[in-house]
């Protein structure tokens, strides 16, 4: 029997019910988190919880609970015996339920707070030798750094990605290639590594984060600024970033091939240290 937390008590799944009225539900108004275990550790907690207070805060939803969600997740854990397996713990924090009208409950109420935890994959799992990433003007909305339930553009866009032979779709927006539908990507062109800057239009990804400092610490050139699509005749590397894939190659972008379409040897390298990073995490 899976258990998961609604509203401050661990309860089996099936037995979890949401109201019909509640505002994720009529409006999408809600935002979300996902941590991944790796059979006893967290992986960056802190850049996790930072960015679900700033989702909150963005949206107007107050949760006075916030700090809890380490121990949920934890407890999580433990309660779905996933201590020895690789996991994810998924939070969502909706507005609540109210009769439907597009201005905000007046005073307050109290958010529907929804948490699961369940073992998986890793969806970069048999794809060291790269992945082909399909390319789609950006249909999103301009507040892509919340990191909000709405993901119809997202969740369309990938699947059509998927129907068509790809891995993955990246967006462009102005001639310029922002992030894809989960996960940032980032570009190697004459050895300089290039991502799309912190904006409204990208998500501020922990797994990027954590590789753009793990490449400053390696002693790599690094410019976070955009990469258009005439940039990609001399790009000589990509690869995505998120935490349910950590670093994929990619070799090709539509059509495009990148470099001389094989995982080039900045892509290997930061994944190398990424991974050494893991392994003394494990050990600590």
């Amino acid at each position: 029997m899976e258990t998961a937390f609604f509203n401050g008590k661990f309860l089996p799944k099936d037995e979890i019910k949401i109201s019909p009225d509640d505002r994720a539900f009529l409006f999408a108004e809600g935002i979300y988190e996902v941590v991944r275990w790796y059979e006893g550790f967290f992986y960056d907690m802190i850049s996790h919880m930072t960015r679900l207070k700033r989702s909150l805060r963005e949206v107007n939803i107050l949760w006075n609970g916030a700090d809890s969600f380490p121990d949920i997740a934890r407890q999580l854990i433990g309660l779905n015996r996933l201590d020895q397996s690789q996991a994810l713990v998924y939070l969502q924090v909706n507005r609540g339920g109210a009769r439907r009208t597009h201005s905000f409950p007046d005073p307050p109420l109290e958010p529907t707070v929804y948490a699961f935890a369940r073992d998986f994959v890793p969806e970069n799992s048999g794809r060291d030798n790269g992945v082909r990433v399909m390319l789609r003007e950006d249909i999103r909305w301009s507040r892509c750094d919340i990191k909000s339930v709405a993901l119809l553009p997202n969740t369309m866009c990938y699947q059509e990605a998927l129907d068509k032979g790809f891995f993955e779709c990246a967006f462009v927006r102005n001639g310029n290639i922002t992030e894809c539908t989960h996960s940032n990507i980032f570009f190697v062109i004459h050895g300089v590594l290039y991502t799309y800057p912190e904006s409204v239009y990208v998500l501020s990804g922990v797994t990027r984060k954590n590789i753009l400092r793990i490449a400053d610490q390696a002693g790599m050139a690094v410019k976070t600024e955009p990469v258009s699509l005439e940039m990609l005749e001399r790009a000589q590397e990509a690869f995505t970033t998120n935490t349910s894939g950590e670093v994929t190659p990619v070799i090709a972008l539509n059509d495009k091939v990148i470099g001389n379409g094989q995982p080039g040897p900045v892509t290997r390298i930061l994944r190398e240290r990424f991974n050494e990073e893991l392994c003394s995490l494990r050990h600590s």
